[in-house]
């Protein structure tokens, strides 16, 4: 009587049952360190959009009639996850994302008189408070910008703006 070669059903299922053991491990893994890719390159991002902001103005010393594209490269986004055009102005609100979705509000308040142009952050009320955005602004480098303020005096009056870092001074947090 001559045997026949191959796998019987038992060995066959137990190989799909092992298969399926090792994917219900492995996927979750690989979707958390997807997450945990993005967030770094977020915080990446922000850190070289404040030192390319910084590089800017040391240059040229105002931010008057400037897009955000005229200084830095990095993806951001308008306030309805939309990236932004060359023609969205430094004054105007944009947002760093991540995974498309708007996490820190980014605002670029320039020089006038005695007030020095400076960063205003945020965080985005909808994206800010779940998930990867939630990792995002719960980051050190984050709480550190949002904890910092920018003081100057208008006339006699001192002012003091929160969540703002100025811009092109020593002491801007990287």
């Amino acid at each position: 009587l001559a045997m026949k070669k191959g796998f019987t059903m038992i060995e066959l299922i137990f190989v799909i049952v092992i298969l399926g053991i090792l994917a219900s491990v492995a996927i979750p893994r690989l979707a958390a360190t997807r997450e945990d890719a993005e967030i770094s390159a977020a915080l990446s991002n922000l850190r070289t959009l404040v030192s390319d902001a910084n590089a800017y103005y040391l240059a040229k010393g105002s931010f008057a009639g400037t897009n955000w594209r005229d200084f830095t490269n990095v993806p951001l986004q308008t306030g309805t996850d939309v990236p932004i055009h060359s023609t969205k102005f430094v004054g105007d609100v944009v947002f760093l994302g991540v995974s498309g979705k708007n996490c820190i509000k980014v605002q670029i308040v320039n020089a006038m008189g005695a007030r020095p142009a400076y960063f205003i952050f945020g965080k985005d009320n909808v994206h800010s408070l779940k998930g990867a955005c939630k990792k995002v602004a719960d980051a050190d480098l984050v709480k550190a910008y949002l904890d910092s303020t920018v003081s100057y005096t208008n006339g006699n009056k001192p002012v003091n703006v929160s969540n703002a870092m100025a811009i092109g001074s020593s002491t801007s947090i990287y």
